[in-house]
């Protein structure tokens, strides 16, 4: 299934074929690919190199996958059960040399699985990112420490046929994909005035 996304201007290939499907092929993603999308998160930047970033990865149909399932909530475990790779990614919530509050951890963390997604793309692979879990049951799973706060969970593996979704989500998996205009987005002199020409 190709859902490229249709760019106003040129991006790298990577970032134009990455997107979130719901549907995933019963088939092992293979521990070299894998180990190349976390060392891509690995190698993303952070403030004061502090690299806030933890994984707990569970590959079916080990008891860390079935974990991870279980904090998923239920709409999205009706699609995330054909993934073979699922994951949670926390936040270390303060800064190691000082223990004081970091408030710049979920976007350290955020680029981390931004570097993991384009990396996925790179080796054949799909992501997708859900806020829709529990948080609860994810420390209480994984006995996940206070200083650290589970912000996504992730469903990895290769893409699947849409046919096969129940209704409303194989409708949301054929859409057409969308983005704002960059004038929306991108300002200059004063929030709302758009910064960029083309």
């Amino acid at each position: 299934m190709n859902k490229d996304a249709v760019t106003q201007y040129p991006i790298n290939e990577f970032a134009r074929k990455r997107w979130s499907p719901r549907i995933f092929l019963n088939k092992p993603v293979e521990q070299e690919r894998l180990v190349s999308i976390f060392e891509a998160a690995r190698w993303s930047a952070s403030s004061m190199n502090e690299q806030p970033w933890r994984f707990i990865i569970g590959i079916k149909p080990d008891e860390s996958w079935n974990k991870i399932f279980e904090t998923l909530v239920k709409e999205n475990q009706v699609w995330a059960q054909s993934a073979p790779v699922l994951t949670i990614v926390c936040g270390k919530k303060t800064y190691s040399r000082n223990n004081n509050p970091s408030a710049i951890f979920p976007y350290d963390v955020g680029q981390s699985v931004a570097h993991l997604s384009i990396e996925a793309m790179h080796q054949g692979i799909y992501v997708h990112q859900m806020g829709g879990f529990s948080t609860e049951k994810a420390i209480a799973l994984f006995d996940i420490p206070i200083d650290f706060q589970p912000l996504t969970a992730i469903a990895i593996g290769f893409i699947g046929d849409p046919e096969s979704l129940p209704g409303t989500l194989k409708t949301r998996e054929l859409a057409s994909r969308s983005r704002k205009n960059l004038k929306e987005i991108v300002f200059r002199e004063k929030f709302g005035t758009p910064g960029l020409t083309g």
